[in-house]
Formats: C-alpha cells, structure tokens, sequence
C-alpha cells in the first residue's frame, strides 16, 4: 500500500469514527451532563432502572427509579413524541425541559413524581397526554413566578389519570392553554377553569391556583377542604369590580392591578 493509500485510508477511518460518534450523541436525552447514547440506552445508569428505546422513542423507567440533579436540566428534544413508560414507582429531583409532546403510561397503576431543583419547572413541554392508571405528581418549590409545576405550552389531556400539581412559591401550578379530562375530574381547585388571562388553571373567580389536582373518577378520595384563611373580598370601583385577596387587588379575570 502506498503512502498515499495510507493516508487516505487513515482519513476514511477518522470520518467514520467521527460519524459513529456524532450518531452516537445523537439520541437528544440527557440527564444533565449525561447523554443517552447507543452505548448506554440500554441501561443508561448502569442499575438496571432506567432504559432508552430508540424504535418507539420510549423512556422506560423501573420501580424504584430516583434521580436527583441539583442544578440544570433534564432535557429532552427528539423531534417526535416522546414517551415515558413506568414499570414501577419513579421518582425524579430535577427539573425536565423536554421540546416533544410528552406522552406517560403504565399498565398497572403506577405513579412518577418530579420535584423542581432551582433551575426550572418540574416539568416543561408542549403537550402532555397522561395515560390511564397513571399518578403524575409535580412540585416546584422556592421558585419565581414564571415558573410552575407544569409548564405546558399547549393542551393537558387525561384518560383515567391523576395529576397533583403545587408551587411553594410561584403563583401558578399549572400553565396550560386547554384541557380535556376523560374519566376524570378536577377535585382541586373546585370550580375551577383555564384562565387565558392568566394562561393556567385557576379558581373560578380567575385566581391563581397554586394546587392543582386532577383525579381519576371512582379513586379520589373527596374531601372536606376548610375554606382559606385568607381574606378575600369584592368591592366595586369606577363601575369595575375589584377582588382583594390578602391586601392584594386583582381583576375579575385574575389579573393584578
């Protein structure tokens, strides 16, 4: 072989070896600076609890599944619907920013809780379809106000699932533009509705909620809520009625004025 074959067969290897990597890293999931890769979708952290299947874009999590991250994200961008699949009880620290419509199932009722870290919403998407015999529960705590629990930029859609929602701090649990419940309710905030005002889930009189829950008819246990300490009053000024809640003031559709 001459000098010259040599080199170009040396070249040849290295943009091979450069296309394999670069399709390796090409999955878009990471668990902060863990990347889901061919070589580790199969059992992305080594303990059998968390897998990748690249075919029905599918994050398969196992029972007993605990993820903490501290700062940043869980980010998640394959261009297609993505779907989390439980096999058990899951749990996550972290905040997930995923740029696909979010998809979670089970076959047997299992629950995945998110916990915010500081870095964002417990879980952002576009559109979010909870299955049936899931329990979704997300908390964010110690955030600012444009964040929520559910950061859900389109429509929230649930077949006989649970959603629990709450915010410490911010004002809103749930953004969400529409939502369509199927054998299912909302027990938490009763009477409640989407406010486009607002762009989430609130009280009827456009309020804010900072808890939202969306049960599953038939499981829910109801319950005898005691009304809220706070203070809340209507008054009406220059032909315009005004809501006070705690000192504050607020229109009839929630906005603070």
């Amino acid at each position: 072989m001459t000098r010259s074959m040599k080199k170009l067969s040396l070249a040849m290897a290295v943009i091979a070896w450069s296309v394999t990597a670069a399709f390796a890293q090409s999955f878009g999931i990471s668990f902060g600076s863990l990347e889901v890769t061919a070589d580790n979708a199969a059992d992305i952290f080594g303990d059998g609890k968390a897998a990748y299947d690249l075919n029905s874009n599918t994050l398969v999590l196992q029972d007993g599944f605990d993820y903490h991250l501290s700062t940043g994200f869980v980010t998640i961008a394959t261009g297609n619907d993505f779907t989390v699949r439980l096999e058990g009880n899951a749990e996550m620290a972290a905040s997930v920013d995923c740029s696909d419509n979010v998809i979670v199932e089970t076959e047997e009722p299992n629950a995945l809780k998110i916990t915010a870290n500081i870095s964002g919403s417990a879980l952002k998407c576009p559109n979010l379809h909870i299955g049936r015999n899931v329990t979704l529960d997300l908390l964010s705590r110690n955030s600012a106000d444009d964040k929520h629990a559910l950061d859900c930029a389109g429509e929230l859609s649930i077949d006989f699932g649970t959603l629990h929602a709450e915010v410490t701090t911010a004002r809103l649990a749930v953004a969400v533009q529409r939502l369509t419940l199927s054998e299912c309710y909302m027990q938490k905030p009763r009477g409640g509705i989407v406010n486009p005002v607002e762009g989430g889930i609130c009280f009827g009189d456009g309020i804010a909620a900072k808890q939202v829950r969306l049960i599953a008819s038939g499981t829910g246990i109801e319950e005898n809520e005691t009304p809220p300490t706070q203070r809340v009053q209507k008054v009406c000024e220059n032909g315009q009625i005004v809501i006070i809640k705690d000192g504050k003031r607020y229109s009839l559709t929630g906005q603070a004025l």
